[in-house]
């Protein structure tokens, strides 16, 4: 895998506006995670990871719905408070990707409930962000894929890549991507769900799954097998 060394500074005293927190494209995301907020939004720490010439960067946000962070230490009702996520507190992510000119060259990666970037197997050429959202019957990750040499290119978007628990005979965290793995011939590849080769469920938990694996060649994925879906007995391709 790239050797990634990740620098991260906290920013608890910058309260978020379409000037401080964001700039072209990107304030599109800041005013949707305002919007959606309905309170204060904070950029409470920054991440910075160089990957050959450039830099991704991710943000993450707080939403308050009062109080405020004063040297670090979150205040409410003027007394020292702590942060309760889904109480009184709710986190948000948000990437970019800078060049050596400091130039954006990619204004969004992906925005939801988390977001980092996966240090996939060794040997592995590309830069992989993990985008997750949760929701109240089941949480959802997608993989976006860059190309970083010689220039940066988004190779891929995997939607539904399988969590440790779908992959494991619910033995995992649903909020843990299973991720790549490598077969026999010394393939990348990775399992996702998909509806393809299945009737549409009239909701997601009437919806019947296969699973497709796909293998990274060159600078694509391409689909090498796509086989019914069920968590008692899905194994790895070989």
């Amino acid at each position: 895998m790239k050797s990634y060394k990740t620098l991260s500074a906290l920013f608890f005293l910058m309260q978020c506006s379409l000037i401080q927190c964001s700039t072209s494209a990107h304030a599109d995301v800041v005013s949707t995670a305002q919007d959606q907020c309905g309170g204060n939004l904070w950029v409470v720490e920054i991440s910075i990871t160089p990957v050959d010439d450039y830099r991704a960067l991710i943000s993450k946000y707080a939403c308050t719905k009062g109080g405020a962070f004063i040297d670090g230490q979150f205040y409410e009702g003027g007394e020292p408070a702590e942060l309760f996520e889904n109480g009184n507190v709710e986190y948000s992510y948000a990437g970019q990707i800078i060049d050596a000119d400091n130039k954006i060259v990619e204004d969004h990666v992906g925005a939801g409930d988390a977001l980092h970037i996966d240090e996939v197997l060794s040997g592995f050429p590309h830069l992989a962000f993990v985008v997750s959202r949760w929701g109240a019957s089941n949480n959802y990750h997608s993989y976006v894929i860059y190309s970083t040499f010689p220039k940066l290119k988004r190779i891929a978007v995997i939607e539904r890549p399988l969590s440790k628990f779908q992959a494991n005979q619910r033995n995992g965290r649903e909020r843990t991507v299973d991720g790549f793995y490598i077969n026999k011939a010394g393939d990348y590849l990775i399992d996702r769900l998909t509806t393809k080769g299945t009737d549409l469920g009239t909701s997601n938990a009437s919806q019947k799954w296969n699973v497709e694996t796909l293998k990274l060649a060159g600078d694509e994925f391409i689909s090498v097998n796509i086989r019914q879906y069920h968590i008692d007995t899905y194994t790895r391709l070989k």
